[in-house]
């Protein structure tokens, strides 16, 4: 009895962290290149003796994203872009960590004119950041297909997008990005990037909804069992 209660209260805890990340999902909805976070929940035991396994209850083993494309936007910015099929754009900073993120929109630095992301970090360029001309209105800058930049009729650079033999080695950095873990491989497959689109989150508001919805009805039936089993418990102790 005493043991189901220890279960109960460790699916109550898993249920309220379910219910933390849909949450944080349906809140980055519209987020720009944001990935689906799921939780990998797996079972405990203990080892009493050769003969006894005590359920323990369920716990978040660990955090995974989702790496499905998100909804694709048309826009009429030059600037927006997102990347076809798997990949990301990789942004820099002085220290030259990457970080990576499926978020594709760029702005011209006030002072240096160098394309960077909305916290002004530059997109990686193959001859370092891209710097377009202050003369060169935002019309006249076109991307090809393979990060090519051109302002007008000059080749002013090539945006070098990346992807990985495998996403899970990446580590996530805050809501909207990733940095490449110890065993990230780059893959050799092209990337594939759209000029006038925009991509959005992953997320699917109406099936977070649902889950929503069933967690929120696990978490009741658990407690009701779990008082139930309190209320047992009492009655035991004072007969």
């Amino acid at each position: 009895m005493i043991n189901g209660l220890y279960s109960g209260a460790a699916a109550m805890q898993t249920l309220a962290k379910h219910q933390e990340l849909i949450s944080s999902n349906l809140m980055h909805v519209n987020s720009s290149g944001h990935r689906r976070v799921q939780p990998a929940v797996k079972q405990r035991f203990e080892e009493t003796s050769p003969n006894t396994t005590v359920d323990l209850g369920p716990e978040v083993e660990k955090l995974t994203s989702d790496f499905t494309p998100g909804r694709i936007t048309p826009t009429e910015r030059p600037l927006d872009l997102s990347i076809a099929g798997d990949g990301f754009f990789v942004f820099e900073d002085d220290g030259g960590q990457p970080y990576l993120t499926r978020n594709g929109r760029l702005f011209r630095a006030p002072q240096s004119n160098i394309l960077v992301n909305e916290d002004g970090i530059p997109i990686r360029g193959e001859n370092g950041p891209i710097t377009i001309d202050p003369d060169v209105s935002d019309r006249e800058i076109t991307i090809a297909a393979d990060g090519t930049v051109s302002a007008g009729d000059r080749e002013v650079g090539k945006i070098l997008p990346v992807a990985y033999q495998n996403n899970g080695t990446l580590i996530p950095v805050g809501a909207l990005g990733f940095t490449p873990g110890p065993d990230a491989i780059e893959s050799e497959a092209p990337v594939k990037i759209n000029q006038f689109t925009h991509e959005l989150s992953n997320v699917h508001p109406v099936t977070e909804l649902i889950a929503l919805i069933v967690n929120t009805r696990q978490h009741e039936a658990v407690e009701k069992a779990t008082r139930t089993l309190s209320d047992s418990l009492k009655e035991y102790i004072r007969s």
